[in-house]
């Protein structure tokens, strides 16, 4: 059993950004999450959630309600227009300028034809959905105050608005005012903001204010149904189940509240009884979304929280930026870090070299050089980086924006850190992905532009980088490149893509459209989470997001017996894991052992064990050689199969330095705790 040796870096720190909305598609099972950096986040849901792709934010564009309507994804914010992604280039396809300022919500009628705008002035505004284009149709009778929430009825004709003290009924033929309904005050002296609105399939409303009362309304008399003092502070959020029987509410009183819906057996009429109360979050709850008998959560303090019951579960995904977050620097001994807006470049600290047999696991070591900051770049304007890359040496870091690629010579001299920028000109406005070769030759970059994805290549010498050739992946299929990855030979670029799909080709020292050799792998069901090849076998292992694990010989164009033999014997408890694998490395020593991580978790599996069965538990490495504290991880020799051989709590990033060391990045919880604004103060047995 070998030993190595673990750099744990807690340096990263990142400040972490709340979440302003959420909104669920059921048919693809995407679930949109908008942050108050106006970024927005497209996770898939259907089976671990991840990540898959993120649109960076976009100069003065804001975004405080987003809104599925089919696979198109649309938002609105205080710029007072509407807006529509593209979710192939992750850039903004147009916008839709709306009449009364800025806006503050939207929701789409149920046969997905028209949709409506709340403004600050107090105009409703509606435009009727193409396939390709919005087309404004007209706006409404102007109310006193701004709108901050709005909804359509069940059958298209009316819609219901939330203001200061007052719940509207429109009519969506006429544009006029159905009904004014007049919220209570517990204190004469304070308004009461309808923060959020539901409708249930009934067409009740159900509204929550800034006095924590959620209220239920009838819309075709304009009066109240019955009441309940839920929270002590404002209600931010509202979402039903799918049913239509439970209704969920929470806000800057964190505490997630149920209401079920009751038949009383007196008169047969329904009326709405509290049920369950689960403290999900610390801080301000700002989103509610019910789906798949699963509740996603989020607010301040940017954890995306899925949670159940029955059966009692909770699982919450911290506020991290999509990967890569890290790229290592071999030669040089470096690590580069990303930032929303800026990159940081450290040197890591070394350690004396200590005959083999001295070194034990769960050892910790003195650093003799401790790690320093060589660099921190900033974005030109403060925008948002999309990808980055640096080569192995250090001397080349490269990085991409929405509206620019800046390509930069980077030294230390006599202990001076030297940076200059690179003469090269990419001619391009943004790259979706960027990466330098192993042997540190080639560069490329891989954009979506729309209908097909154009990989780029270039040769790297000192100063520049000089272009070779470039091909697209229209012809394996390939349409919106997710990951990617080279070969430890450097001959071979893997990309996957969001569609399932996965694609080998063979660059060699360059390519031209006439040589290229290309391949593809058979489609699975689920996107791929995580690729890796393995030096000297060529072997591609792939996780995918419901956890099935798959190890292809590139040479051999073909699965490998172990990955045949593995597909019927992957445990139960391996599969339910909550958390997507994230990376794969190889054990160097040994080419029979792979590590995986999550965010969590280090998973070591050996081949040579004996595979084990589906209900087998997987074990843990706690025997005192591996503990919390360890500095060290030993890849295992046992019978098990599968072992989780260290715990983390949010781990960015692992990969080898060299073949005796590992880096390991990982952000501490409390960090990210102590970047956050004061929680609602409330007392608690009598104190």
């Amino acid at each position: 059993m070998a030993s190595y040796r673990i750099h744990n870096i807690r340096f990263y720190s990142l400040e972490p950004k709340s979440v302003t909305c959420l909104c669920h598609e059921p048919k693809t099972k995407k679930l949109a999450l908008a942050r108050n950096d106006n970024s927005i986040e497209i996770w898939n849901v259907e089976n671990a959630p991840f990540v898959e792709c993120t649109i960076a934010s976009h100069g003065e564009n804001s975004v405080e309600s987003i809104l599925w309507i089919g696979p198109r994804l649309f938002s609105t914010g205080l710029q007072g227009a509407v807006v529509e992604y593209d979710l192939t280039t992750l850039g903004i396809k147009y916008e839709v300028m709306v009449i009364g300022g800025a806006a503050w919500c939207m929701d789409v009628n149920h046969e997905k034809t028209c949709l409506a705008i709340g403004t600050e002035d107090g105009y409703i505004n509606t435009f009727t959905v193409h396939k390709d284009k919005l087309v404004y149709e007209r706006i409404f009778d102007k109310q006193k105050g701004r709108i901050l929430c709005i909804k359509w009825d069940n059958t298209g004709e009316m819609i219901y608005t939330g203001s200061t003290d007052t719940i509207r009924v429109w009519s969506a033929i006429s544009g006029h005012a159905i009904h004014k309904m007049t919220t209570s005050k517990s204190n004469v002296r304070k308004n009461t903001i309808v923060w959020c609105l539901a409708v249930t399939d009934d067409n009740i409303i159900i509204s929550g204010d800034s006095h924590g009362f959620l209220c239920f309304w009838d819309p075709h008399i304009g009066v109240l149904i019955e009441s309940h003092e839920s929270h002590t502070a404002d209600i931010l959020a509202i979402t039903l189940s799918h049913d239509m029987n439970v209704v969920y509410c929470a806000g800057v009183d964190p505490v997630v509240r149920s209401f079920c819906k009751v038949t009383l057996k007196s008169s047969g009429k329904f009326q709405w009884v509290k049920g369950i109360e689960r403290r999900l979050h610390i801080h301000d709850v700002r989103a509610l979304v019910e789906a798949n008998r699963k509740l996603y959560s989020a607010g301040v303090d940017g954890y995306l929280a899925v949670s159940s019951y029955p059966p009692k579960n909770l699982v919450k995904y911290p506020p991290l930026l999509q990967a890569p977050c890290a790229t290592i620097c071999r030669k040089s001994r470096c690590i580069l870090l990303r930032y929303t807006n800026y990159l940081e470049l450290w040197r890591l600290g070394s350690i004396t070299k200590d005959p083999p047999e001295l070194v034990r696991s769960s050892m910790l070591h003195e650093l003799d050089e401790e790690p320093m900051k060589l660099l921190e770049l900033q974005t030109k304007g403060d925008e948002s980086i999309i990808s980055f890359a640096i080569n192995k040496d250090s001397k080349t870091i490269v990085y991409s924006t929405d509206t620019h690629v800046r390509v930069f010579n980077f030294d230390v001299v006599e202990g001076d850190a030297q940076l200059s920028r690179n003469d090269t000109d990419l001619s391009m406005n943004r790259i979706q992905k960027m990466l330098f070769s192993p042997n540190g030759k080639l560069f490329v970059t891989i954009n979506n532009d729309g209908n097909e994805n154009t990989v780029t290549l270039f040769r790297v010498d000192k100063k520049s980088l000089r272009l070779i050739g470039s091909f697209h992946t229209t012809k394996e299929s390939i349409t919106n490149v997710n990951l990617v990855c080279f070969s430890p030979d450097s001959k071979y670029l893997i990309c996957t893509d969001r569609q399932c799909g996965i694609a080998v080709y063979f660059i060699g020292n360059g390519v031209t459209a006439e040589s290229l050799k290309s391949w593809r792998l058979p489609k699975y069901s689920c996107p791929a989470t995580a690729i890796a090849v393995q030096k000297g076998t060529l072997n591609l292992v792939i996780v995918y997001s419901d956890h099935k694990i798959v190890e292809y010989n590139i040479p051999a164009r073909q699965y490998t017996m172990f990955s045949n033999s593995l597909q019927n014997c992957l445990p139960k408890q391996w599969l339910a894991r909550p958390f997507p694998i994230t990376n794969i490395i190889f054990d160097p020593h040994n080419e029979n052992i792979i590590i995986m991580q999550d965010d969590s978790s280090v998973y070591v599996i050996n081949k040579n064990s004996e595979l084990p069965e589906k209900e087998a538990k997987i074990p843990k490495r706690e025997n005192g050689e591996n503990t919390e504290d360890s500095n060290s991880i030993s890849s295992s020799q046992s019978q098990h199969a599968f072992q989780v051989v260290k715990k983390y709590k949010h781990l960015v990033y692992l990969n080898w330095l060299n073949d005796e060391e590992l880096i390991a990045v990982e952000v501490n919880p409390t960090s990210l705790l102590e970047k956050l604004p004061p929680t609602l103060k409330q007392k608690f047995f009598g104190m």
